[in-house]
């Protein structure tokens, strides 16, 4: 006999079929959803007896996806918080009623509470992950997602939040002393700060100045080289009288390492002004920091451990030295092109009477008044046209009259 019955607060179904009793949570609180998870599943064994395809619910798929699926550890937990957003509008849903349209009811659904683009892309990859898994285990022929248009899914821009040096100075001063030394190596090598936090004291090698890194997010070991700065701030840690006996280079007094200083650090965020900024924030400084120096992307990318250049490539706009050295070339070989115009040999005597013209000089006096036409009034203009008249060229006269054109105007 098919039932439902609660165990805790979770309602369980059991019944008997082929022989065997079948006992399955239905991982709900209510007794109707349970009943309805019942009534699905003695459908899917009278199928299994019909040898018909079974429906595999989202549920089943996810379960097993979790089980099996090789991602890590911070993949999963945010594949967690999908599966929880997706429950809510898909949850209900065997494997085959996920279609095109259940999908764009859920991101109809999410966007109607307020969630960003890009949070509901993480959700579509959840999803075609899952669906990608299913395929191979031949629950489902295709991947519904992969015929959703994103087009209207904006992402967000890349975060390129950064501090100034006077920024950081003033945050390492509000910091408590044990984390000051972890702002300085985070804003000095651009370590993640797992990377940073779980740094081991075998992975430095202070003769050759590096840190080698063999877990990075990526899964590929790299090497960061240290400055003077961090030199002597790894010496100051190793070396510190009152350390303890830990594998770690930052580690508290019982020798466990720090996993996440987040009330330390938001103390001293509040503690010296500092607004929007994050932990990562830091590698962000150290890459800003690095471009405005004259560093180059391909290298920093090798030093930050980027899979691609395009992912260093967010800091280019921070480089402008080269703008400026392009526009100062320009701008010198304009002046260069306009020195040599005027070096250009010219007829003085009719370069000179065509600025008089244009300038009203006497020569374009219109008028009878015999008043205005006087030596007394305009003397100077007066003999400018008459040396002009005479055609001197480089004769004194004619350098009599273009000083008296200059006095005039």
């Amino acid at each position: 006999m098919a039932e439902v019955y609660r165990r805790g607060r979770v309602w369980w179904v059991r019944f008997r079929a082929g022989g065997h009793h079948v006992r399955r949570s239905a991982r709900t609180e209510r007794k109707s959803e349970a009943q309805t998870f019942l009534l699905r599943l003695l459908e899917e064994h009278a199928a299994k007896a019909r040898d018909e395809q079974p429906q595999h619910t989202y549920a089943d798929a996810v379960e097993r996806f979790f089980a099996e699926a090789s991602v890590k550890p911070r993949t999963k937990a945010t594949y967690r918080s999908n599966d929880k957003a997706c429950r809510a509008t898909l949850g209900t849903l065997t494997l085959a009623d996920i279609n095109r349209r259940a999908i764009a009811e859920h991101i109809s659904a999410r966007k109607q509470a307020g969630v960003t683009d890009a949070t509901i892309r993480r959700d579509l990859a959840f999803l075609s992950s899952l669906f990608s898994m299913a395929t191979r285990w031949e629950w489902v022929d295709t991947n519904p997602v992969t015929a959703i248009s994103k087009r209207s899914l904006k992402e967000s821009r890349p975060r390129t939040r950064f501090l100034t040096r006077a920024e950081f100075a003033a945050l390492k001063r509000a910091a408590p002393d044990f984390l000051k030394p972890m702002l300085v190596l985070a804003v000095e090598t651009g370590m993640r700060r797992e990377e940073l936090l779980g740094l081991t004291v075998r992975a430095i090698d202070l003769e050759r100045r590096e840190i080698h890194l063999d877990k990075t997010k990526t899964n590929a070991p790299r090497r960061v080289p240290l400055v003077d700065t961090a030199v002597v701030t790894v010496e100051s840690l190793l070396n510190a009288p009152n350390r303890p006996l830990s594998p770690y280079v930052f580690c508290k007094a019982d020798g466990s390492r720090y996993v996440d200083p987040k009330k330390g650090f938001a103390s001293a965020l509040k503690a010296s002004g500092i607004k929007d900024f994050r932990w990562h924030d830091l590698r962000h400084t150290f890459a800003s920091w690095w471009v405005q120096g004259g560093g180059d992307l391909y290298r920093l990318s090798r030093v930050l451990g980027h899979s691609t250049l395009q992912m260093s490539a967010r800091y280019g706009h921070l480089r402008t030295d080269d703008l400026h050295d392009e526009l100062r070339t320009l701008a010198q070989k304009r002046s260069q092109e306009r020195q040599k115009e005027a070096a250009k040999p010219t007829d003085g005597h009719s370069n000179a009477l065509n600025l008089l013209k244009k300038n009203g000089a006497p020569g374009t006096i219109r008028t009878s008044d015999p008043q205005i036409r006087s030596l007394m009034l305009y003397p100077a203009e007066l003999r400018a046209r008459i040396a002009f008249r005479r055609g001197g060229g480089n004769s004194p006269s004619d350098c009599g009259a273009q000083a008296a054109f200059d006095r005039y105007r």
